[in-house]
């Protein structure tokens, strides 16, 4: 059960008599009977203001409303219990269903498809299917949304909605439409601002969605701040698998900014949280993007050490993507050790991988590694053929026109016999972000 400070405008509308037990919500008294030291100090700061303002409670009347709102708080948590596990077959229901049938059924008159439990169990569906499926999360958590719209409104409706509106943008982000996404974290926050409870892990989860975004659209400082911020209040929550995957994602801005000395902190400060076969995969996480970081600022051999003694949760956990991204650095670190045959085979197995999946920016990038390599050879052959590929294949799959005129210009440029290092790695630099963005044009540094 999720947790809330008890701030002292909440004692204060319960002792003026103008909210009731039955009115709090589940989370604010779930966190009462655990009173942490934080909802101490907000009640004894509400009991010194009440007593200036001649509105003094009892000692007695203090401690009548301190047991009977953890009376009604267990049995709360009993109801959300028991409505939990009867939404759980209606999510398998609907889950059974064709997804072009999923919409009629929760927008019709049919009472089965309804409540906060079921939405409370979409978005935790929606959330399980990102990265992987992010067109069937987003369809997820339009479900849960539809179903709010039938839902008495309340702090506790309105949070959720919040966050079913966090998820939605958050699958956009991931599909590539950032300017939709910020339109609807903007939404998220205007509803936890105005009307929300004031749940800090719904604060917390939204900062991780937003700060994953706003490093997307390349807003770094922001972007670090809402992560720090999310790490922050899970590890105040005790909530340490949370917390390292913000860290994680803080990780991945900075190894796109080639930072890769602040990249090596927050695989490392995620580790030290992680514990237990629960947290397997995201010390797998950690570990990758640790060796990532170590081969960026050149240190090649320790990289390649992390890799090694990670074999085993990589045979356990990577799917064929991650195998590919795991082949993909193997040859970045067998070229940073000038092992340039073993580069190039592991450069090449990743390509034809990618490709294989029809992944074409991690293709192209990846054909980039090689053309930097062909270029140190004098192999301008092969440059030229990378860059035919390249651009066939982006036209083959439709990809946006501003990347595909980005790799015409290279295959001009290798056709002159003009390709230079500055260049490779300007277009390697702009490929990572026109894969989110895909309206960011290219331009050519003088």
């Amino acid at each position: 059960m999720r947790h809330v400070h008890l701030s002292r405008k909440l004692w204060q509308v319960i002792h003026e008599g103008r909210r009731g037990g039955n009115d709090l919500t589940d989370l604010a008294c779930g966190h009462l009977m655990q009173l942490c030291s934080t909802c101490r100090k907000e009640f004894e700061t509400f009991q010194l203001e009440a007593a200036q303002a001649g509105q003094a409670m009892s000692r007695a009347g203090h401690r009548l409303a301190v047991t009977e709102s953890i009376e009604w708080a267990k049995e709360k948590a009993r109801e959300v219990a028991d409505e939990r596990r009867a939404a759980e077959p209606k999510l398998a229901a609907l889950l059974a269903m064709p997804e072009s049938a999923r919409l009629a059924a929760v927008k019709g008159a049919n009472e089965d498809f309804r409540g906060l439990a079921l939405a409370q169990l979409l978005i935790e569906a929606s959330r399980g299917k990102l990265p992987g499926a992010p067109r069937a999360a987003l369809g997820l958590a339009e479900l849960a949304a539809v179903i709010l719209t039938h839902v008495p409104w309340s702090p506790i409706g309105i949070e959720l909605y919040a966050r079913t509106t966090a998820h939605m943008a958050n699958a956009l982000r991931v599909t590539g439409q950032l300017s939709e996404a910020s339109r609807l974290f903007h939404t998220a926050r205007f509803l936890l601002r105005h009307e929300g409870g004031g749940d800090r892990l719904v604060q917390a989860e939204l900062d991780h969605f937003e700060g994953a975004l706003r490093r997307d659209q390349r807003q770094f400082a922001e972007a670090e701040l809402l992560l720090r911020r999310s790490v922050s209040a899970y590890r105040g929550e005790a909530l340490p698998l949370l917390a390292a995957q913000s860290l994680l994602t803080l990780c991945v801005m900075h190894l796109e900014r080639d930072d890769g000395d602040e990249a090596l902190q927050a695989p490392e400060q995620a580790t030290e949280l992680l514990a237990g076969e629960e947290s397997q995969r995201l010390f797998f996480y950690a570990q990758h993007n640790r060796a990532y970081a170590l081969c960026l600022i050149g240190q090649n051999r320790a990289a390649r050490a992390v890799v090694e003694e990670s074999q085993h949760l990589y045979a356990r956990f990577g799917d064929q993507l991650t195998v590919l991204r795991l082949s993909w650095l193997e040859g970045k670190i067998a070229l940073g050790l000038g092992e340039r045959k073993a580069a190039e085979s592991s450069l090449l197995a990743a390509r034809h991988g990618f490709l294989k999946h029809g992944v074409a920016y991690d293709s192209a990038l990846v054909s980039l590694e090689l053309a930097l390599l062909y270029l140190e050879e004098g192999r301008a052959a092969e440059v030229k053929q990378l860059a035919d590929e390249m651009v066939s294949i982006f036209e083959e799959q439709e990809v946006y026109r501003e990347a595909t005129a980005a790799l015409l210009l290279f295959r001009d440029a290798a056709e002159l016999e003009r390709i230079s290092t500055p260049l490779v790695r300007q277009l390697m630099l702009y490929l990572t972000q026109a894969d989110r963005d895909p309206t960011f044009a290219f331009q050519v540094a003088s």
